[in-house]
């Protein structure tokens, strides 16, 4: 059977086209698919197959759609088999598209590297002709997403490498009209930029390369607040000295796992400059973390940033979610981490060590010196992520967490905050749309204050907005206005801003989700140590040192030091805790609970 995941998902038998069913056994086949020969665990599965939560019965039918598989393959049924925690289908790379392309891929560098140009594009040619489409098409999920992203990063990859390597080879006039689609299709993208002026100058056009290169660092410096990388600076001056290389200024990049570029990003022009101005990337090991409250767009913020750099770090991207504060799941341990990041980096499994250290050194030695860009997303504390990072090299590295990571040395922080009300308008009309919005600058400037600024809460307004073309602007401020059911109107989906805090809550030791619910209660704005000593019955300092912890959580923020308050959409939450845990205490009797007792009895 041969596997198609390069466009619309197809299996053909014996060159007929195989009916899957559904599209839960479509997606539970994908997710075989992609790690081919290996176990994917059911709870990985679970998360793929189903759009939301899975329901209670998902494991049965997870069951039922593993049997439904077998008989669509028939005589083939054996290749899916129940193995350990999960499943297991058992497949020749070279009959799947996606892990062919990737083979042909690498051997058309090595071709390269040896000098065999013509054999690396006669490969290259060859990997790109699978594709049929947009990978993984119709299948509609946030996990499959985040992998065609990745494919759609590397066929894009693939093209720049063969397009370098048919520049070398004299070709130039034929290419201009490719290169310039791809870069208006992918304007900030400099590697194809480079390729673009570089074929322009040498089929005589210098002016246009000249007019490329500037068009490029506009919009970088319009949208972006940045100025173009140092590559294609230098190609720009070689141009203009018309000193033309033989070879492309870089070699091609190494394999990139970097999550969707969201099309709706807005703001944090300052956020992108300041960061990327921390050291030339490249140079020499930069560690940068952005930390900010549940909803804050950190990670939105690391993906942009993350892209920006990306071309600077040729040898590879790597991707990974740490599941710090992620609803349903433990944080992942550093030690799971570090198994995926070598498989990412391209570590064949036999060579991953099993020992703690022995693992985050070799990690630490596959880093050193190479110029990689790696993401760790969502980290739940300092603890979690100080095994994963480089000792030494030329690698930047981008965190991002709810908590202040100050127990990290040698890394620059960055603590995002909520938007400004111009960001948080601006975000609000691109998601709702400039037609139902554009006559009503203060509706929009009303709705967004109502959802604090916070870009998550705006995004899922906008989205809910968009989405009901009966609904005015004063229905949806109508409907944010109430206190009680705000933080339930923003919620759409799997998206809500009730759960991204609630899991901020739970991660909180037992003392501080104690004043949390104190503070819940309290009806003041703002307070002090001595005001949350008398609300814990507890000593000064020790209600100081909570405080200061929750605000590490960015939990509590800061107008001036010693004075803590909540945000509007926090304070609304807590007060629904301190609430429910009024319910549970009077349910089940005050004096049958110790202090200690009455310190744990919360239904959060």
């Amino acid at each position: 059977m041969y596997f198609e995941l390069l466009g619309t998902l197809r299996v053909q038998r014996d060159g007929e086209r195989v009916d899957l069913g559904g599209l839960r056994q479509q997606r539970l086949l994908v997710m075989l698919l992609l790690s081919a020969n290996r176990v994917v665990g059911a709870d990985r599965l679970l998360e793929a197959m189903w759009d939301g939560e899975p329901p209670v019965t998902a494991r049965r039918q997870l069951h039922n759609a593993v049997a439904a598989l077998r008989r669509s393959f028939g005589a083939a049924k054996h290749i899916v088999v129940k193995d350990g925690p999960g499943y297991r289908i058992t497949v020749d790379p070279q009959d799947v598209d996606a892990h062919r392309f990737t083979a042909m891929v690498a051997s058309a560098s090595a071709a390269s590297a040896a000098g065999r140009a013509t054999a690396a594009i006669e490969l290259l040619e060859a990997a790109l002709a699978l594709w049929n489409g947009p990978a993984l098409s119709g299948l509609n999920n946030p996990v499959f997403e985040i992998v065609a992203a990745r494919f759609e990063e590397n066929r894009l990859a693939a093209t720049e490498r063969l397009i370098g390597l048919r520049l070398d080879g004299g070709e130039a006039s034929a290419l201009v009209p490719q290169l310039g689609e791809l870069v208006s299709r992918h304007p900030l993208r400099e590697e194809t930029r480079k390729l673009l002026m570089l074929a322009l100058h040498r089929c005589g056009r210098t002016p246009d390369a000249l007019t490329v290169y500037e068009q490029g660092r506009r919009k970088l410096r319009d949208e972006l607040g940045v100025d173009p990388g140092a590559s294609i600076r230098e190609l720009y001056e070689r141009i203009l000295r018309d000193d033309r290389p033989k070879r492309r200024p870089e070699p091609a990049p190494g394999r990139s796992f970097l999550p969707y570029d969201t099309a709706h990003f807005t703001g944090r022009a300052e956020e992108l400059r300041s960061l990327s101005a921390t050291r030339p990337a490249g140079t020499a090991l930069s560690i940068l973390a952005i930390d900010g409250m549940a909803g804050a767009g950190k990670t939105t913020l690391a993906v942009r940033l993350a892209h920006q750099l990306a071309h600077r770090f040729p040898e590879g991207h790597l991707y990974i979610d740490l599941h710090g504060h992620t609803a349903g799941q433990e944080p992942l341990d550093p030690d799971a981490a570090l198994e995926r990041l070598l498989l990412d980096f391209g570590l064949a499994p036999d060579r991953i060590p099993g020992d703690s250290r022995q693992r985050a050194a070799r990690w630490r030695a596959e880093l050193a010196e190479r110029r990689v860009l790696v993401v760790l997303d969502n980290a739940l504390d300092a603890r979690q992520v100080r095994p994963l990072l480089p000792g030494t090299g030329k690698a930047q590295v981008i965190i991002t967490s709810r908590r202040r990571l100050a127990g990290l040395d040698g890394v620059t922080s960055r603590s995002l905050d909520v938007f400004t009300p111009s960001e948080a308008a601006a975000l609000f009309v691109r998601i709702a749309g400039t037609d139902r919005t554009a006559a009503r600058p203060d509706a929009v400037a009303e709705v967004v204050e109502l959802c604090g600024y916070l870009p998550l809460a705006v995004a899922i307004a906008a989205c809910r907005f968009h989405n009901r073309p009966a609904w005015s602007l004063d229905d949806l401020a109508f409907r944010l206005r109430d206190r009680v059911t705000r933080l339930a109107e923003l919620s759409l989906e799997d998206r809500s801003v009730a759960s991204r805090f609630e899991v901020s809550y739970e991660r909180l030791p037992a003392a501080q989700r104690r004043l949390f619910r104190a503070l819940g209660a309290f009806a003041g704005e703002e307070l002090d140590a001595a005001d949350a000593a008398l609300l814990l019955g507890e000593p000064v300092p020790e209600a100081e040192r909570l405080l200061e912890e929750l605000f590490d959580a960015h939990v509590l923020r800061q107008r001036a030091a010693g004075r803590y308050h909540f945000h509007d959409l926090v304070r609304e939450h807590a007060r629904a805790k301190a609430a429910e845990h009024e319910s549970v205490l009077t349910t089940f009797g005050r004096t049958a609970l110790t202090p200690v007792a009455e310190l744990e009895c919360s239904v959060g």
